[in-house]
């Protein structure tokens, strides 16, 4: 096929001239435009974001100023040392503290509570503008961590991260002297300013986190969201990065962050970009002119189309609609297309051949037909017939009227079995009850000779099949391979049912083997069977085995099938296999017999 002729080959180049400096345009604006408003937004967040956190650290290191002058400046707090624990005086100057810390709250507005605690008499005063049990709670809870961090001579700027209940924390706590401990604590929540960064639309958000990525802030953002933020961590220092998440609808943020420099914790913004982008007026632009963009590009392709496929494709329906008429010299000229070209010519071909179809099909009929009659006289054997009429006579010869009635039994129950080769389709266990018979007239024709077993699963008795499947082979195996030998002839036939994964077979495969002892067959006849070379000659020797091939072949298609095979042991074995199906499922529901004229 001419590569260059080829219908592929002109539409994908006539699309791409067209499409393809469009598609750098948009590209290239696409680029830009999404780079220019990523810087513009990263650094609008980033400076309301720098300025949030310049406020929060200048408060906590005001703070920090505040807790170191307590015990140089506060007469009340000095005072406590050298007063009676418990005392009025005690008391009074407890109280003045709680009011100036009250007061003080008032000023530091990031600052939740101060506290100062007494380590000789585990006594605590908490000054809280929130809930005054919580608060409590989380610096008791947190004070001999405190002190042990203050064990040594300097006392740092940091502040520390605490865990309360439903909220986090940062605690400060500094020492006085030898007996008390001032300090501070501020809720994590006050510090997350989220109301500034308007950009981050209903799926953005601000969160602070600590370095292994956990929230120590509330936040809009979600768990995956905070998740992707902790992956991200390592690249704060610089502007903004772009973030994808990890599935397959992967939605874009653009993340910028800060670290805090008065505690172990890191502020973050996240912003989708699909939001950033939605008011861009460029894209606007851009969408305005694409209906345009786009009956131009329809326009342009459907001429090409047009031209290289629905004029060759009106010609070949024209041509099968005479066909379906009856008309049988159609002749279409070829179009310049390589596949259209190969496509109209197989179309002549197949006119040509119709022509001839119906002689082809009614000489099919007349060797099926043929063969199937040959296969029926084959069943009604005059020597068999013959042979059991003689056995007949030998017996009342002998008066041994018993097994008369046994043979003249079974010789009409075969040739009443028989009769049922006209339909097209009996169960298993008719088929199975025909062979019982046939293999009981040859047990009397030959006594302590041969012998037969049954071995058919229940629960495959109502599966149908075509009727004399089982019984060219059964009949081979006793004329072929017992040869009248001393020992004696078994034959084995079961039915199972085995797993297939063909869609054809829901129910599985029907397996029948056909098993004896016997000479086997002769390595040439196994051969050709194995080949399936009986398949050549419907009218040759093999006419039983070609019949029942046939038969499946056309009603199951691939799916059934024969293999031949010699056993390890002696003897011959033929399976046969083909789709489990009942009556329903066949759709024949035992056809009529088939009218042989």
């Amino acid at each position: 096929m001419n590569l260059i002729r080829s219908l592929r080959f002109k539409f994908i180049v006539g699309l791409t001239l067209i499409m393809l400096p469009l598609f750098m345009l948009l590209y290239y604006n696409n680029v830009y435009a999404m780079k220019v408003v990523r810087d513009k937004v990263s650094l609008t967040n980033m400076n309301h974001l720098a300025k949030n956190v310049e406020q929060n650290e200048r408060v906590l290191q005001e703070t920090n100023r505040y807790l170191y002058s307590l015990g140089e400046r506060d007469p009340d707090i000095i005072s406590l040392f050298f007063l009676e624990y418990g005392s009025g005086d005690y008391i009074i100057a407890k109280q003045r503290i709680m009011n100036k810390f009250m007061t003080d709250i008032g000023f530091y507005n990031l600052i939740d509570s101060f506290y100062l605690y007494d380590a000789v008499n585990d006594d605590l005063l908490l000054a809280t503008a929130g809930n005054y049990d919580i608060k409590k709670s989380v610096v008791q809870r947190n004070m001999p961590a405190q002190m042990r961090q203050l064990e040594g001579d300097i006392q740092r700027p940091e502040w520390s991260i605490v865990r309360g209940g439903s909220f986090n924390a940062l605690v400060k706590t500094v020492r006085i002297n030898q007996q008390f401990y001032a300090g501070a604590l501020v809720d994590m929540n006050a510090l997350n300013d989220t109301q500034q960064f308007a950009e981050s639309g209903d799926r953005g958000g601000a969160v602070i986190v600590t370095p292994d990525g956990r929230a120590l802030s509330d936040s809009t953002l979600n768990k995956r969201q905070i998740k992707l933020v902790g992956d991200h961590l390592t690249d704060l220092e610089s502007p903004y990065q772009v973030i994808s998440e990890p599935d397959s609808a992967a939605r874009q943020y653009l993340m910028v962050g800060i670290p805090s420099a008065m505690s172990d914790m890191n502020y973050i913004v996240l912003l989708p970009e699909e939001d950033m982008m939605r008011n861009l007026p460029f894209f606007q632009q851009i969408i305005r002119l694409l209906p345009i963009g786009a009956a131009v590009i329809l326009i342009t392709a459907l001429f090409f189309l047009r031209q290289l496929l629905f004029r060759p494709m009106n010609a070949l329906i024209r041509g099968m609609r005479r066909v379906s008429r009856g008309e049988l010299d159609v002749t279409l000229e070829a179009p310049s297309s390589s596949e259209l070209e190969f496509v109209t010519r197989s179309f002549n071909q197949m006119i040509q051949e119709i022509q001839h179809l119906k002689i082809d099909v009614y000489e099919e009929q007349l060797r099926t037909r043929e063969a199937e009659f040959k296969q029926l006289q084959m069943q009604i054997n005059p020597h068999f017939y013959l042979n059991s009429l003689n056995i007949i006579h030998s017996l009342a010869s002998l008066q041994k009227h018993e097994l008369v009635q046994q043979m003249a039994g079974h010789l009409a129950d075969y040739f009443r079995s028989s009769l049922r080769a006209g339909k097209r389709v009996i169960t298993l266990n008719e088929e199975m009850e025909h062979i019982r018979h046939y293999l009981e007239i040859q047990k009397l024709r030959f006594p302590s000779k041969l012998d037969f077993e049954l071995d058919i699963d229940p629960e495959v008795g109502h599966v149908v099949l075509p009727p004399l499947t089982i019984q060219p082979f059964v009949e081979n195996a006793i004329i072929h391979g017992f040869q009248r030998r001393m020992q004696s002839f078994v034959i084995r036939i079961t039915a199972r049912l085995t797993e297939t994964s063909s869609s054809q077979a829901e129910d599985g495969m029907l397996l029948l083997q056909i098993v004896d002892n016997g000479v086997g067959f002769k390595p040439v006849l196994l051969e050709q069977l194995q080949r399936g070379e009986y398949a050549k000659d419907p009218g040759g020797q093999h006419i039983g085995i070609w019949n029942v091939a046939h038969r499946l072949l056309v009603k199951y298609g691939p799916e059934a099938g024969l293999t031949f095979e010699n056993r390890i042991d002696g003897g011959a074995a033929v399976s046969i296999y083909l789709p489990a199906q009942t009556e329903e499922q066949e759709g024949g529901n035992h056809a009529e017999p088939v009218d042989r004229g």
